[in-house]
């Protein structure tokens, strides 16, 4: 098979080249499509033109999914019948590629014909899945980093929602996926080193402490930008909105995992008065209609919030 791996980036560092490196070994092409930098990255990007990469660069931010799409419309117009998308951060396994198109062979000879795969571990650590079909487990909601797509879905599926801007893009592809009947396969034996947020540490009162018994020190968990509690927010009233009907069981996990990781950063992370207004605010936000990029003025009252005591 043919395939193509398509590497988002917005103000990449060195690591860029760590993953497209990792990736060229296991691909036909690298297509990296830079979401219109606001850093001068000319250096990055030279490089990885010198090595080979082809590189798109987008005049303005235009959000994930618009800068993915124009990778995989250039992918597919050179004949790639395969596409994987990679986020910048994300370095693959040996041997992934490999996996995913053996895993996909076996798919067809049962009949799924039409199927989205995704890794099975994230970091080492088991990415989310549920129950399976044909013998098959089937992802809960993949992410898009390491995800391959193959030509007949992406034909049959369309591209991703450019009005999300970012977050919950490969969300949207996957619920819209299911509806018309694509199954999204966990590929055994893959795993992506991939960054999530940054680690912060919350330390309780002392006399809290005595009773979670954690000592002198404190509980350390990954939160996200503070700006992205708004379009996780918004981009998941807009899929429960769309999805409560046909996929109420995904719904009540997603609302229950987004009510531990986002409150738990509201309540215990940095910068909580902005993360609780930004939250408050993407709620509105899907309610008033608002899509593509988060309102200036929403972001400078965040920024108040954020100089605030929190």
């Amino acid at each position: 098979m043919t395939t193509a791996a398509v590497v988002s980036s917005f103000n990449p560092a060195e690591g860029l080249l760590d993953t497209c490196r990792a990736v060229r070994e296991q691909v036909d092409v690298v297509v990296v499509v830079d979401d219109g930098s606001t850093k001068d990255v000319s250096g990055v990007l030279g490089q990885c033109r010198a090595a080979g990469y082809e590189v798109i660069e987008l005049g303005t931010n235009r959000g994930i999914a618009h800068a993915l799409n124009r990778g995989i419309e250039r992918a597919l117009a050179g004949g790639a019948d395969h596409v994987l998308t990679l986020d910048q951060d994300t370095v693959l396994s040996d041997g992934y590629l490999r996996r995913m198109s053996e895993h996909l062979e076996l798919a067809r000879s049962l009949g799924l014909d039409r199927t989205i795969l995704a890794t099975s571990t994230i970091n080492g650590e088991v990415a989310p899945f549920w129950h399976a079909e044909r013998g098959l487990t089937l992802a809960f909601e993949p992410i898009q980093s390491g995800m391959l797509l193959p030509r007949e879905v992406l034909e049959h599926v369309g591209l991703f929602e450019e009005e999300l801007f970012i977050d919950c893009v490969e969300t949207e592809f996957y619920l819209r996926a299911r509806a018309k009947g694509v199954h999204s396969l966990i590929t055994p034996g893959t795993d992506i080193e991939h960054g999530f947020g940054s680690p912060t540490t919350w330390v309780p009162p002392r006399p809290l402490r005595l009773v979670l018994g954690s000592g002198r020190g404190g509980f350390t968990f990954t939160e996200d930008a503070p700006f992205r509690h708004y379009y996780i927010a918004r981009n998941r009233a807009i899929m429960y909105a769309r999805y409560w009907r046909t996929e109420p069981l995904w719904c009540m996990v997603s609302v229950a995992k987004d009510v531990l990781s986002r409150g738990r950063a509201m309540l215990f992370g940095t910068e909580r008065m902005a993360r609780t207004y930004l939250t408050v605010r993407g709620f509105w936000g899907a309610a008033r209609g608002e899509r593509g990029k988060v309102p200036g003025a929403v972001l400078r009252r965040a920024a108040v919030l954020s100089r605030s005591r929190s």
